[in-house]
């Protein structure tokens, strides 16, 4: 792998760190709102070898600050992209990053060359119809630090159906790690969610025929119900796009199971026949 460039990017009320590596077409990785962006370990070493890849942890997650003050998580992408010179990319997003990606492809549709989510969200889509989701949401209303670390393990790594022994040893201790440095920020997304954050209206979910890249959606088939639910939805609503279920994983899909070949294929196949076309 080519050498790693770091830097932070200065946005309105906070600073966000971010890393490339890698030359060729952009891919930017947008992790989800449970970990941070060490999630992308291996898609960010293995898609260096032909694309430039950028990946940064979004504001109150990681390396990145949170502070009083409005914003917009699709805003500081596009003010992470430009201060990186990308302008265009596609975009490989899990859960509350894919929100981020679904409202910025509908702001600056001309950025982006393809989707591809993982487990996708979508801002005040919760789960809440099984016991460990409403735990997590419990712990949440109290702001239970280790409540929120077990309910979030056993809700979206374990899923509604699996125990913490019938999931990979490794994987749970890698989403504990970052579940873990993420609510015990004594500032973060989760402290400051409700307070600062503006969503577009009308919502994406109200605007998916509007997106004309190719979209391909990988969820894994342990994830909760509504997570599968929404993923469905986006599929119907997207023209061309693809739905593709990852068997034995949660919620972090790529984790759990290698999506690289898939997600290379998606990259090499619709997204070229459709710049082909345009």
């Amino acid at each position: 792998m080519s050498e790693t460039r770091q830097r932070f990017v200065d946005v309105d009320h906070a600073r966000l760190y971010a890393e490339e590596v890698g030359e060729g077409e952009a891919i930017t990785l947008l992790h989800g709102f449970l970990v941070d962006s060490g999630q992308w370990e291996r898609e960010f070493a293995a898609l260096a070898g032909t694309h430039r890849v950028l990946r940064y942890d979004a504001r109150g997650f990681g390396r990145s600050e949170i502070a009083p003050g409005a914003y917009a998580h699709h805003r500081d992408l596009a003010a992470v992209l430009d201060a990186c010179g990308i302008e265009r990319t596609a975009l490989l997003a899990c859960s509350g990053g894919a929100a981020t990606a679904l409202d910025f492809v509908l702001e600056q549709p001309q950025r982006v060359s393809a989707l591809i989510f993982v487990g996708a969200g979508y801002w005040g889509q919760f789960a809440d119809r099984t016991p460990a989701a409403r735990a997590f949401l419990q712990a949440l209303h109290t702001f239970d630090v280790p409540g929120l670390i077990d309910s979030s393990l056993r809700a979206f790594t374990d899923g509604p159906r699996r125990g913490p022994d019938e999931v990979d040893a490794a994987v749970r201790r890698q989403v504990q790690v970052m579940s873990s440095r993420l609510f015990r920020r004594e500032s973060s997304y989760w402290t400051r969610a409700a307070q600062d954050q503006s969503t577009p209206q009308p919502s994406a979910l109200q605007r998916l025929h509007e997106i004309e890249v190719p979209a391909f959606l990988l969820v894994g088939g342990e994830d909760q119900p509504e997570v599968l639910e929404l993923s469905t939805r986006l599929a119907e609503g997207i023209r061309g796009s693809r739905l593709q279920v990852v068997p034995d994983a949660g919620h972090h899909a790529n984790l759990e199971a290698s999506l690289l070949p898939d997600i290379r294929a998606w990259l090499a196949g619709p997204v070229r026949r459709l710049a082909a076309a345009g």
